[in-house]
């Protein structure tokens, strides 16, 4: 369950740094475009921990996610691009994570006010940036409040083989 919290935490994480971070959705991208377009091959189950596909299946089935993020954003529009976010990803991805995912701050504190760090903390919980020098407590800014997962209860995906790799299916409209 563990590795498995890390994994939506880190997703969103980068989620959010490609989003604002124009320089690393390109290192992104460039690592995505240099992955070789070879002949079709059967994939071996790559056993991914439960719940991974479940979770990006959610999130591209209620927000497009996957195709925002895929999407080459370099000769759009800034305003154009953030009325997509707000319309169609973040409500649905927000919908989402309201409907299945509950998460709680770390700290309470107000962000950009002074806290103490007592010793004992959890490095887990609490990254210490800056000069960090000394034992604890440790006075600084609270930039980010962080954010722990309290419950995943996400849906089936509605295939058999839950634990496969297919996010979305390819859509085929016939005529």
């Amino acid at each position: 369950m563990v590795v498995w919290s890390m994994r939506i935490i880190t997703a969103i994480k980068v989620f959010f740094k490609i989003l604002f971070n124009g320089e690393f959705a390109q290192k992104i991208q460039n690592f995505l475009d240099t992955t070789p377009a070879t002949e079709s091959v059967a994939l071996p189950n790559l056993n991914f921990e439960p719940g991974t596909v479940a979770l990006l299946a959610l999130l591209q089935r209620e927000g497009r996610f996957i195709d925002f993020l895929q999407e080459d954003l370099d000769n759009v529009p800034d305003a154009q691009v953030g009325a997509v976010v707000k319309s169609t990803v973040y409500k649905g991805c927000r919908r989402a994570f309201k409907d299945y995912i509950k998460l709680e701050a770390i700290l309470e504190d107000e962000e950009e006010t002074e806290i103490t760090v007592e010793s004992g903390f959890d490095p887990q919980e609490i990254r210490l940036v800056g000069k960090v020098e000394g034992e604890p407590p440790f006075k600084g800014t609270l930039h980010h409040k962080g954010w722990r997962l309290i419950k995943a209860d996400l849906p089936s995906i509605g295939t058999e083989e839950e634990d496969g790799d297919v996010v979305c299916p390819a859509e085929v409209e016939l005529i």
